[in-house]
């Protein structure tokens, strides 16, 4: 099992970047091929595709991975590839702004082949080959499986955090922003990217969406310096997925097969009024998302 690691959470346990997350000691294989702490005292499994499974509360992950049927039904390869038919792509096209795909690939910018980058929530994709996807369950493509309220690093040892879609489904949002401050080094970097105008979608729990100044304000009460923000998804998709949303919900059967055919249609045709808009400087007013990039001094 352990042999199965990604070669780089194997790296980082070993240099100590990764650790308990209830003690934050060093972990080490012991003969149990289990991640142990010195003493032994406490000490987590590996799942068979050579997941660390570094959760405090193993019968909350195991609650967690059960009552997430959406996020394990696009986790699946099946899934996976239906999304890359061009219809799909098309559908799904949020029109994200430049500024917000730059501000991503800038917290990457400088470091090297063994600098430490983990994205939070990450997965079924990877946001960069260089992240490491860490996700609250052992799902797909998820290289390392742990809680954002207790990451599993030790102070000061990440080098870039990627964090998209995450905070609306934490809930305590501000002990996971001043986790995100604890493991950052000096110099180090967080892209993050969170609802404002979203409809509920649990997976399987949705808390909270922020608007921009919240957004802010809640890493910068962590001790975080903000560096750059702004709308990353503008208004018309906001549109086009409330409508969707509405009908799936409210609209009466059959009537409700038609209307989506139909919105979706003109939702497709529509979308790219975004490149317009989202660029404004009030975008942020009915924007879909908002990004930041926030650094630790």
């Amino acid at each position: 099992m352990t042999d199965r690691l990604h070669e780089a959470v194997r790296r980082q346990i070993e240099s100590g970047a990764i650790v308990c997350p209830a003690s934050r000691q060093r972990l080490h294989l012991d003969a149990n091929r289990l991640l142990a702490t010195p003493d032994g005292a406490i000490s987590y499994g590996v799942s068979a595709s050579g997941v660390p499974m570094l959760i405090t509360n193993a019968q909350l992950l195991e609650q967690y991975a059960r009552s997430s049927e959406q996020m394990n039904r696009e986790y699946t390869a099946q899934h996976l590839q239906s999304e890359q038919r061009w219809t799909t792509r098309i559908r799904r096209n949020d029109y994200r702004t430049r500024a917000s795909i730059l501000a991503a690939a800038a917290v990457l910018e400088g470091l090297d082949d063994g600098a430490a980058c983990v994205s939070i929530g990450g997965g079924p994709t990877r946001a960069d080959p260089r992240y490491i996807n860490l996700n609250i369950g052992p799902f797909p493509n998820v290289d390392l499986v742990g809680d954002a309220h207790q990451l599993p690093y030790a102070d000061a040892s990440v080098d870039a955090i990627h964090c998209e879609a995450v905070f609306e489904h934490l809930h305590s949002p501000v002990i996971a922003a001043a986790e995100i401050f604890r493991v950052l080094k000096k110099g180090g970097k967080a892209y993050i990217c969170t609802p404002f105008l979203q409809a509920y979608h649990g997976y399987p729990h949705h808390y909270q969406n922020f608007t921009i100044t919240g957004h802010i304000k809640l890493f910068e009460d962590a001790g975080l310096r903000v560096l750059s923000s702004g709308t990353c998804v503008g208004p018309v998709y906001v549109l086009r997925n409330m409508i969707a949303v509405f009908i799936a919900n409210y609209a009466p059967r059959p009537l409700n097969r038609i209307l989506r055919a139909g919105w979706s249609l003109l939702s497709m045709a529509i979308a790219p009024l975004d490149i317009v808009l989202r660029d404004r400087p009030n975008a942020f007013v009915m924007a879909s998302t908002t990004f930041l990039v926030a650094g630790k001094a």
